[in-house]
């Protein structure tokens, strides 16, 4: 049986390769399987699901006594005869993972040491959004972008936190999801929605987070380090002052849309009513010619995400043009122009609003 795996690893491999590979990358580390040809057709191209991938190849954390701990969550994708897995979160330096390769019954594993790393300049917070020092009461989230990826962990909630205006720093307000996007550089940290929405049990016990006509400060603290143990050095702080809560859907009928000239890139403006989801801004607006193709074309975003701007890449043809807008798109207290965020179910049903825009460049 080992004489017959081999030899169908031959088929797809010169002498001297390995089936099993770590793979250095900007961020992090990758694990990249070289698979029979057999068991590669059996398997999607492309993405794959974390329960599919950890079937066939899987990398852990190896404690002190070199016991490897359960499987991490990460990315798995399918290119050709290689399965590449590229885990959540960066491998941390000095740290030594398993990766194993699960074939016909038989398993290949792979040791690898993460080199500590030598001493960097420190990270530094690039941008907390929303950018507006106003936000309403029932305000849910922050995103918080640093110039590389940070050491995550529950030690992270700690070093995040929000402060009122006597200095005194708020129990518990986090929703403990550590949630990074894809790049690993931006932290997007939640109140917990138990203490805002009304009638919930964690409301009731713990109070609101954030009350209306105060203010706060958002203190992202000195000692939070990357990966290497580099550190801010220095808090970074943002204040805020809050409104009443915001408990409506966002009204549409408030929103004005600015058309472009024709035979120029200048941008289509759309100004809001209220500052939006920076994040909602940039990925649920959409603009297409009067076929329905998508124009293709760069997403800027004003003042405090109360304006959205998008300029073509080829100029504007005289014609006509439409905006469309998702229904998921949020504002700063994850209301959508669907449905409040916080709705009480036995409320009459809200009637529809119009998502789309029409526009004609001349």
């Amino acid at each position: 049986m080992t004489i017959f795996l081999f030899l169908s690893l031959g088929l797809l491999a010169q002498p001297g390769d390995t089936p099993l590979r770590f793979h250095e990358t900007k961020d992090t580390h990758q694990v990249i399987a070289t698979l029979p040809a057999p068991q590669a057709a059996k398997l999607p191209a492309g993405r794959l699901t974390q329960e599919a991938g950890e079937a066939i190849l899987s990398l852990s954390l190896l404690d002190d006594t070199k016991k490897p701990g359960p499987a991490m969550l990460g990315k798995y994708e399918r290119n050709a005869r290689e399965l590449v897995f590229t885990p959540r979160f960066p491998l941390e330096p000095g740290q030594t993972y398993r990766a194993v390769l699960k074939l016909d019954g038989e398993s290949f594993t792979e040791d690898r040491r993460i080199p500590e790393l030598k001493n960097q300049t420190p990270p530094k917070v690039l941008k907390i959004y929303p950018t507006t020092d106003v936000l309403p009461a029932n305000h849910l989230k922050f995103y918080i972008y640093f110039d590389r990826p940070m050491r995550g962990g529950k030690e992270l909630f700690k070093l995040i936190e929000l402060v009122d205006d006597k200095g005194n720093v708020i129990d518990d307000p986090w929703l403990l999801d550590e949630i990074w996007d894809d790049e690993n550089n931006c932290l997007i940290i939640y109140i917990h929605p138990g203490r805002i929405k009304w009638g919930v049990l964690l409301r009731e016990l713990l109070g609101p987070v954030l009350f209306e006509k105060r203010s706060y400060a958002l203190v992202v603290r000195g000692a939070l380090s990357d990966p290497a143990g580099n550190k801010l050095g220095a808090d970074v702080v943002k204040k805020f002052r809050t409104t009443p809560e915001d408990r409506v859907r966002i009204d549409l009928n408030g929103w004005k849309l600015t058309a472009p000239k024709a035979d120029t890139r200048e941008p289509l403006t759309l100004t809001l009513s209220k500052s939006i989801d920076h994040r909602s801004l940039q990925r649920f607006l959409k603009v297409s010619d009067a076929k329905g193709e998508q124009i293709a074309g760069v997403i800027s975003i004003g003042k405090e995400e109360k304006t959205w701007h998008f300029t073509p890449t080829q100029s504007w043809r005289k014609g006509s043009y439409r905006l469309d807008l998702d229904g998921q798109l949020e504002d700063v207290a994850g209301n959508t122009p669907v449905q409040p965020f916080d709705r009480d179910l036995k409320s009459p049903k809200l009637p529809a609003q119009t998502l789309r825009w029409e526009l004609v460049a001349q």
